[in-house]
């Protein structure tokens, strides 16, 4: 009786190791994703949004995400000083993302464009967020931002450029060529130069009248190792003003 009473005793020791184990492996993998293989050349991801694509998560509300009738993807950004975006469900680390964004409506000072390497840790609160961000603005400027659970650092500040086609109803075709932790920038076929602080803990300070990068220098290639791999997506942004609406259309990622 002994016998069997220690033996039922080691076999529920046992069940109550495996379970911690499960859970222990199950909170360990539970922000693991499947990162899409990439090709030299090869196109990964299109999303044209000539109809439903059930891999963005569209939302409703005074910020709205939905794709109309038109055939593409609209942000509406009903707040003033927000900055709203959606996302697609794949996961990429290296990748050549190319896409179409127009300012439609709104202030124009308002901002749009791509949101790469997204890691959302699953955080009730979303603004915990971590990702790269490459914006240009309706009065012709560009920047890069990177946020690390919800805390944004401009890796380049806004930078003006003729590059940039200004004006609503202006179309800017945006790339971003990302290759392990060097990342270039592209607007309308021309890349496009950042101010890179020669501390990488300052902060990027570009002078408008001079041309210059106060404390950094201008560089076509940014160098950063902070966010490996994650979700694609687009953003839209106001600043002292709501109403911004931005349209986005013709979405591809190839292999860099």
């Amino acid at each position: 009786m002994k016998g069997n009473s220690l033996r039922r005793l080691l076999f529920f020791a046992f069940l109550l190791a495996l379970l911690a184990g499960v859970v222990f492996l199950s909170s360990l993998t539970a922000n693991w994703h499947y990162v899409v293989p990439v090709k030299t050349g090869e196109v990964a991801y299109v999303a044209a949004f000539d109809g439903l694509q059930d891999e963005w998560d569209t939302f409703e509300g005074r910020l709205r995400a939905r794709i109309v009738d038109t055939g593409v993807l609209r942000l509406e950004v009903g707040d003033f000083m927000s900055l709203p975006f959606v996302v697609a469900q794949p996961h990429f680390r290296d990748l050549d993302l190319r896409i179409e964004a127009t300012q439609v409506e709104g202030p124009i000072d308002g901002g749009y464009g791509v949101i790469f390497r997204l890691q959302n840790k699953g955080n009730a609160a979303p603004g915990d967020d971590s990702f790269y961000m490459f914006l240009v603005s309706t009065d012709g400027y560009y920047r890069v931002v990177r946020s690390v659970d919800g805390v944004q650092k401009e890796l380049s500040v806004w930078i003006p450029s003729p590059i940039v086609q200004a004006g609503l109803g202006a179309v800017n075709r945006l790339r971003v060529v990302a290759e392990g932790d060097q990342f270039r920038f592209e607007v309308n076929g021309q890349a496009v130069l950042l101010c890179i602080p020669d501390d990488p803990t300052a902060v990027s300070t570009y002078d408008e009248r001079s041309g210059e990068c106060r404390g950094g220098q201008m560089r076509d290639v940014l160098v950063d190792d902070t966010i490996r791999s994650g979700q694609i997506g687009v953003a839209a942004q106001s600043f002292n003003e709501s109403g911004v609406v931005v349209e986005f259309d013709n979405l591809v990622v190839l292999g860099p």
